[in-house]
């Protein structure tokens, strides 16, 4: 199976539509450039936050680095908000269809490569994956409880 890898690119196409910070009265902001954060939602209902990346702007293009690498399959869609203190917002969501995608002026290139090891342990945490777990659990079981029964 196909895996995202250990890092990403976003890149904004256009800086002059890029969010800013909320400006906000007897608040002082030192930077305006927005605060971007990626975010992997998976297929299961839990979500990987990659970090924040304060004060900077995404025309240079941002990068962010995976711990371990997550099954494209298991990967529903990548948020990109851009967080403020008050209320984040949500600037684009785009599902990951190839190593480049492009959406509402960003850019988001991943590194993807096929991993056996990734592939087992997704196919492992689906339903038919936990039941063959489960039906091995108890084969073992019976099979001892047999020995000690006999």
């Amino acid at each position: 199976m196909a895996a995202l890898q250990s890092d990403g690119l976003v890149t904004a196409l256009d800086g002059t539509t890029e969010p800013r910070d909320h400006n906000l009265p007897l608040i002082k902001k030192k930077e305006s450039l927005p605060d971007y954060q990626v975010i992997l939602n998976l297929t299961n209902g839990h979500h990987i936050r990659l970090g924040v990346v304060p004060d900077k702007s995404a025309v240079d293009g941002l990068t962010w680095d995976l711990s371990e690498p997550v099954c494209l399959a298991d990967i529903a869609g990548v948020p990109l908000p851009e967080q403020d203190k008050l209320v984040s917002d949500a600037v684009t969501e785009v599902p990951i269809t190839s190593d480049s995608v492009t959406q509402d002026g960003y850019r988001f290139d991943f590194s993807s490569k096929r991993s056996t090891s990734v592939g087992v342990r997704s196919f492992f945490g689906t339903p038919i994956g936990q039941a063959i777990v489960a039906g091995f659990a108890i084969a073992v079981l019976v099979l001892i409880l047999s020995m000690f029964c006999a």
